[in-house]
């Protein structure tokens, strides 16, 4: 799945004109190795869509700056980014903010919660979850830090529902990636599903990213309409309808979440 949801980040810089500038180039190496490494240098050539030879001279120069490591002819992401992410000035995030919120989800019914956020206009960002040891891993496969396509993801389709318009003609001016049989496909059954979702405030997805697993989202909206994430519950596969309860307690705490990241 990581490769299929790969493809879409590279195939939309691929068709980008500013993809030939070197910042670029060496923006989607990082991106590929932080989604897919350790990797060889033949296969992030590969995987980058970066000649083998532009690849080669990137790495060796980011080798020396420490972003990136070669480890027994692997390629992998350096600590000297994590060093620079420590020096950048903090604010709250999401993550902070609304973590209080999901655990007392979790804590009334027991049910994974996680919280997304959008990661450029084709797909979306765990950034926490809570589930308990045990629980049907289908249930909590998007750990954090993992990317997904915004047409069949709860979270993703939560937040498409409210994000501009022009977001979702970016979605559907690409193909709509099948990652399984049940994905949906075709700009107009989407666009139906956007408007039932900005109409119930409720995303609701089963067998669309993989199979055997279900998830219900809701979006997470500023007091001036803006979608800023999602908050997402695993469900049980045999799930046949959104459970009213745990509707009414997501969309409760995603207005706390709200209010409270406007006060900081």
């Amino acid at each position: 799945m990581s490769q299929s949801i790969h493809h879409l980040d590279r195939t939309a810089m691929q068709s980008d004109p500013a993809a030939d500038s070197v910042i670029d180039k060496v923006k989607c190496l990082v991106e590929t190795l932080g989604a897919q490494g350790p990797l060889g240098l033949t296969a992030l050539a590969r995987e980058s869509g970066i000649s083998k030879t532009t690849v080669y001279r990137l790495c060796t120069e980011l080798v020396e700056w420490g972003v990136v490591n070669r480890v027994d002819g692997l390629y992998q992401l350096g600590s000297r980014l994590a060093e620079l992410g420590d020096m950048a000035p903090t604010s709250a995030t999401l993550a902070e903010v609304g973590h209080p919120y999901i655990a007392e989800l979790f804590a009334m019914f027991r049910t994974t919660m996680n919280l997304s956020v959008p990661h450029g206009r084709q797909s979306v960002r765990c950034v926490d979850k809570i589930w308990a040891p045990g629980q049907d891993h289908s249930s909590y496969w998007m750990g954090v830090g993992t990317r997904a396509p915004l047409h069949c993801t709860a979270s993703g389709k939560a937040i498409l529902a409210f994000s501009p318009p022009e977001v979702f003609e970016e979605v559907v001016a690409q193909p709509l990636v099948a990652m399984t049989p049940f994905t949906i496909g075709g700009p107009e059954k989407l666009a139906r599903e956007m408007e039932e979702i900005r109409r119930t405030g409720v995303s609701w997805v089963r067998n669309e990213i993989r199979m055997d697993s279900a998830a219900m989202g809701v979006p997470i909206l500023t007091e001036d309409g803006r979608v800023v994430g999602a908050i997402t519950a695993g469900l049980s596969n045999q799930a046949t309808r959104i459970p009213q309860e745990l509707k009414t307690a997501m969309t409760t705490q995603a207005r706390r979440i709200a209010r409270a990241m406007s006060m900081t």
